[in-house]
């Protein structure tokens, strides 16, 4: 008789958090929902893709030793760029960089480091979280829709508003993504669902997408402080509960087994930039 087949390990879950405008707090909830899900027993990878103003590792109080850029040319492997954070429940963060700016100008071999480096990470993680940069630059568009779902963060400040909206139409319209998870940071509980309901508002009017409300961040002295002294707050005690409400909703929502793992995510992001780079060259031949 042969043996019971073993139980294939389920990819890493990839998310991306987002904004369409800077200042509203993405990397502040990012690091959060890092800590958030290694205190509920994940393995965590977070990865700061904000490439040109990179503050992950800011936030956190951490000095890495070296970049994405000496993977992919191949002196060192991606496992000596990790930065350890003991911070909540640990996790590992990859730091920014330089070296992925030019997504659009690695070369093959570089493609294949970078694939079999992050595929070789994957089976030791649960979650990959994907802190981007704000706004709908190349790079964005690329880390987002490559991702398995999408968290918009966003205050109700009227540009942040319509820059929230503009960067879901873009990823709708040339992306082809359908869902977003949402989240509202800076409001008391009204003022966040009346941000909330005009973002969907103006969505459902124009857009073929699906809205889901994630919850709220309130002003806070602590959030504020937090972020001063590069220190994570503490559930129960300095972080808001409504932060630790929205934080176990993201984690909570369903999965799209179809996007997941870390091996589908670099060869989206990378043929994507790819067939994007091609395009002048085709409309100039």
């Amino acid at each position: 008789m042969s043996p019971h087949p073993q139980p294939v390990a389920r990819p890493p879950r990839v998310i991306a958090v987002t904004s369409g405008k800077g200042g509203v707090g993405k990397t502040m909830f990012s690091v959060h929902l890092a800590a958030r899900a290694a205190r509920r027993g994940q393995r965590v990878l977070l990865m700061d893709a904000d490439l040109g103003l990179a503050n992950v590792d800011v936030m956190l109080g951490v000095s890495p030793a070296a970049s994405i850029q000496q993977v992919v040319e191949d002196e060192c492997p991606l496992q000596d760029v990790l930065v350890r954070c003991e911070e909540g429940g640990g996790f590992d963060v990859i730091p920014g960089g330089s070296g992925l700016h030019g997504l659009t100008r690695l070369s093959s071999a570089q493609q294949r480091i970078l694939l079999d480096e992050m595929d070789a990470l994957g089976p030791g993680y649960d979650l990959v979280l994907i802190d981007t940069a704000a706004g709908i630059g190349d790079n964005v568009m690329y880390f987002v829709s490559a991702s398995e779902s999408a968290v918009v963060v966003l205050t109700p400040d009227p540009t942040s508003l319509t820059d929230a909206y503009a960067l879901i139409k873009v990823l709708s319209r040339q992306r082809n993504m359908r869902r977003f998870m949402v989240v509202v940071n800076q409001a008391a509980e009204l003022d966040a669902q009346i941000t909330f309901r005009r973002l969907l508002s103006v969505a459902d009017r124009y857009l073929d997408v699906h809205l889901e409300y994630m919850g709220h961040v309130p002003e806070s002295g602590n959030v504020r402080r937090a972020i001063q002294s590069q220190r994570l707050m503490t559930p129960g005690s300095t972080m808001p509960a409504e932060l630790e409400n929205a934080l176990d909703a993201v984690l909570d929502h369903p999965r799209d087994g179809a996007r997941g793992g870390l091996r589908f995510f670099w060869q989206h992001a990378l043929s994507d930039a790819m067939a994007n780079d091609d395009e002048p060259r085709r409309a100039s031949a």
